[in-house]
């Protein structure tokens, strides 16, 4: 107990924006974190928002869940983690993914019977050494991923980010397909990012042909192709 009092006066906690002591082990402050312009819990299904509709191609899902834009401290963190591997990113994004997807979910009627993280193709994930989506948001994965039925990623896909909307589409048509049987499940599918909706419609699509009855998007982030 001594040492770990000396450790905190020596190297105190603090808030990774505003850098205030924190007396708790969270890395977002109170008050910053309730300042960051994240979707407000009330809103529910995100789909139903005129403006996300018209920028995000989800036909084959029947609703979204998402942090916030992707911009400010969510894009800094989102890169930093994924691309330099920061350790101290990844406990602020979990913060806020644990504060976002409770609220979130309990405006949205509805409730997971199966998890699934959007799958790297084994050559990508052999390549990063990680899936950042995985790391993320397994505090609030924990006791709802279910390993069967499997979603697989079946090829391995060019990077989305510098693709245009009709070639990203073209570019991960057939990319998924399911081992195992989702019938009369309520899916969600989780990814980091949503741009044009093309990797989480077609992972949707695979879920629905596998017999889902209802495939919600779960996302830390959205940023549409015109934003």
């Amino acid at each position: 107990m001594a040492l770990r009092k000396i450790i905190d006066w020596l190297m105190p906690n603090i808030c990774i924006c505003c850098h205030a002591p924190l007396a708790t082990h969270d890395v977002i402050c109170p008050y910053c974190l309730e300042d960051m312009p994240l979707f407000a819990h009330s809103e529910g299904n995100l789909l139903l928002r005129p403006d996300i509709q018209r920028d995000f191609a989800l036909p084959n899902c029947n609703g979204l869940i998402a942090c916030g834009w992707y911009e400010s401290q969510l894009k800094v963190w989102l890169k930093g983690y994924k691309f330099q591997h920061k350790a101290y990113y990844k406990k602020a994004l979990q913060q806020v993914i644990t504060q976002q997807f409770s609220g979130c979910l309990s405006h949205a009627a509805f409730a997971p019977d199966l998890t699934i993280v959007i799958p790297l193709h084994p050559i990508r994930l052999a390549t990063r050494g990680f899936n950042q989506v995985s790391q993320t948001w397994q505090p609030c994965l924990l006791n709802t991923v279910t390993p069967i039925p499997t979603l697989v990623r079946s090829h391995n896909t060019q990077a989305q980010s510098n693709l245009s909307r009709h070639k990203r589409q073209h570019n991960i048509k057939g990319a998924f397909y399911v081992e195992g049987s989702m019938e009369g499940l309520n899916v969600a599918l989780v990814d980091d990012i949503i741009t044009s909706g093309a990797t989480m419609n077609a992972a949707a699509r695979a879920c629905l042909e596998a017999g889902a009855a209802q495939v919600w998007a779960f996302t830390t982030a959205l940023t549409p192709l015109n934003r």
